[in-house]
């Protein structure tokens, strides 16, 4: 089958929707199948306004080029937020989400609004703009032949929500990939060793870390708050925040000064191993998450996490009941009664990219008579 998955960002594994596409396509490829990821960048004429159409209006160049050539794609799996009525006459349509789209809207406007002038002076514009992708997110719902949520969470919204769509939804999770799995294995192996000789944790403090983009859905109001109290219970305790750009500098700048926090504004894939590996327990404090894969590399890096109710954390739990806990940590928590990460065999047969697309394979590419799922509750997690 030929296939097209598409990213809005640059095909690159270090953002979190491009890397989604990449894997699913080359695991979608080592079944069978003539599947491409593929980018509308670069949009260098591109404005914050008009973002959504111009990607939208590149891919519909693009459909249309491959089919004067004869060589149409059998099914497109995108965002349905740039599903228009010309790709839905273009073939098979998998409206595939990377993050909750209504939701995300939502809590940034609430946040600008929040944060007051200067952004509540560009509110009512970016309302007006999310009122605009609100409704091509629910027009492209109905063009979708599929509607594919990340992870169980997601696809219980929208069957709560969205009752029209349930007889579509299916779901899927995500994993690292292979080589990063590995290099995350061995972390957590040292980190286990070094526990068992007695040269583990320190017991002057707790190294957490805390790992996103530095935006209102990823919770940094209640990141921040809880830093400021934590530091001030528990001196020994140190925080770090990495991947955030350059915005998480100014709103932690006192804890900056004071040593209590480091800023890791960015880093490669190949240093995150050693980032995961210099900290004791990780953080995750979105209201509301895509998926957040972020989770996966801490547990597996052998760190306990202290995670909201969000993104992956339901499909994880049941894996990770004792070292995935709720945020906040409670206050009397200590390095000594940090818990050790087990990672089982269930969880590595589950949460991979062969068995992923398997299933992708069979929730969503087989006709909608055939594929599980006449309703949310009965469809197959892909």
């Amino acid at each position: 089958m030929r296939l097209l998955l598409v990213s809005h960002g640059p095909l690159a594994a270090e953002a979190g929707a491009a890397q989604l596409a990449l894997m699913l396509a080359a695991s979608l490829r080592d079944r069978g199948h003539d599947a491409t990821a593929w980018s509308p960048e670069p949009l260098p004429e591109a404005r914050w306004y008009d973002l959504w159409l111009r990607q939208r209006h590149k891919l519909e160049a693009h459909l249309e080029e491959v089919a004067a050539a004869g060589r149409p794609y059998d099914v497109i799996d995108l965002p349905a937020v740039t599903i228009s009525r010309r790709i839905g006459r273009a073939g098979r349509i998998v409206a595939r989400s990377v993050q909750p789209e209504l939701r995300y809207l939502a809590i940034g406007l609430r946040g600008q609004l929040r944060r007051g002038s200067p952004h509540r002076l560009r509110a009512p514009a970016h309302a007006l703009l999310g009122a605009a992708l609100a409704w091509a997110v629910l027009w492209g719902w109905s063009r979708a032949e599929r509607i594919v949520t990340l992870g169980t969470g997601e696809r219980e919204w929208m069957a709560r929500h969205v009752p029209w769509t349930r007889s579509k939804l299916a779901s899927y999770v995500v994993a690292p990939p292979a080589e990063d799995r590995r290099r995350l294995a061995q972390v957590r192996t040292a980190r286990t060793a070094r526990t068992a000789a007695g040269r583990g944790t320190p017991e002057g403090g707790i190294r957490f870390l805390w790992l996103g983009r530095w935006v209102e859905q990823k919770g940094i109001g209640r990141l921040r708050r809880w830093i400021e109290e934590r530091a001030a219970a528990v001196p020994a305790d140190r925080f770090t925040v990495a991947g955030c750009g350059p915005d998480a500098a100014r709103d932690l700048s006192g804890l900056i000064e004071a040593g209590r926090v480091e800023v890791v504004s960015s880093f490669s894939r190949d240093e995150l191993p050693a980032l995961l590996a210099r900290h004791d327990a990780g953080l995750f404090t979105s209201p509301v998450e895509g998926w957040g894969l972020s989770l996966n590399e801490m547990l597996e890096a052998g760190l306990p996490v202290f995670a909201t109710d969000a993104g992956a954390v339901r499909d994880l739990r049941p894996h990770f009941p004792d070292s995935l806990r709720p945020f906040p940590p409670p206050a009397a928590l200590r390095a000594g009664d940090l818990p050790v990460v087990t990672v089982s065999d269930a969880y590595l047969e589950e949460f991979n990219w062969a068995r992923i697309a398997e299933e992708y394979e069979r929730a969503v590419l087989a006709r909608p008579e055939t594929a599980p799922g006449a309703t949310a509750e009965e469809t197959h997690r892909g």
